[in-house]
């Protein structure tokens, strides 16, 4: 047995190309993240996109903090994961979703690396605006993640500080840091 081939390529790359995220792609993508499990099969994850080259991606980048804005603007599109808080089952609250909503993210990103292209979920971005921008009810919604995706790109296209850490060769923790047989 071995690891699936799409969940080791997985990144979260910096630099992306110029080539196109088709419609097709995305629906995969978005098709990939419903097939996520969920408690109490809720699904409580939407997701709201734009392109490059749009209105929209631009106002989405506005959003975004930190050096975010400074790569995320050469992705070919742009996402914004939100949870729903409520059950819609007497409008209870969910305490899963925030993990659900990270499921389908993970199962969005994993789609995307067997097709070719990568994502970089990004913490780094305003949700206050990003609730204002989307117009969410607070007390219902939260935004969750920023989602770049495209295919990679040249580390070279990168401000220097970012060229080294596109360039560095990804790490992960040891399994005995992190799992204990009981």
């Amino acid at each position: 047995m071995q690891l699936n081939k799409a969940i080791k390529d997985r990144w979260s790359p910096r630099s992306f190309s110029e080539d196109i995220v088709t419609d097709e792609m995305l629906d995969l993508l978005f098709e990939a993240a419903r097939w996520a499990p969920s408690s109490r099969n809720a699904q409580p994850w939407n997701y709201y996109y734009a392109r490059k080259g749009e209105k929209q991606f631009n106002e989405i980048v506005e959003i975004l903090t930190g050096n975010n804005p400074d790569w995320a603007q050469n992705a070919q599109v742009l996402i914004i994961s939100v949870m729903k808080k409520k059950h819609d089952y007497k409008n209870r609250p969910n305490g899963k979703a925030l993990h659900d909503t990270g499921a389908a993210n993970t199962l969005l990103a994993v789609q995307a690396a067997e097709m070719g292209l990568q994502v970089h979920q990004m913490g780094g971005f305003d949700k206050e605006k990003a609730t204002d921008y989307l117009k969410l009810n607070s007390e219902d919604f939260e935004p969750v993640t920023c989602i770049a995706v495209g295919f990679p790109g040249e580390a070279e296209q990168l401000p220097e500080d970012l060229k080294k850490r596109e360039s560095q060769p990804r790490t992960r923790k040891e399994l005995k840091d992190f799992v204990t047989k009981l």
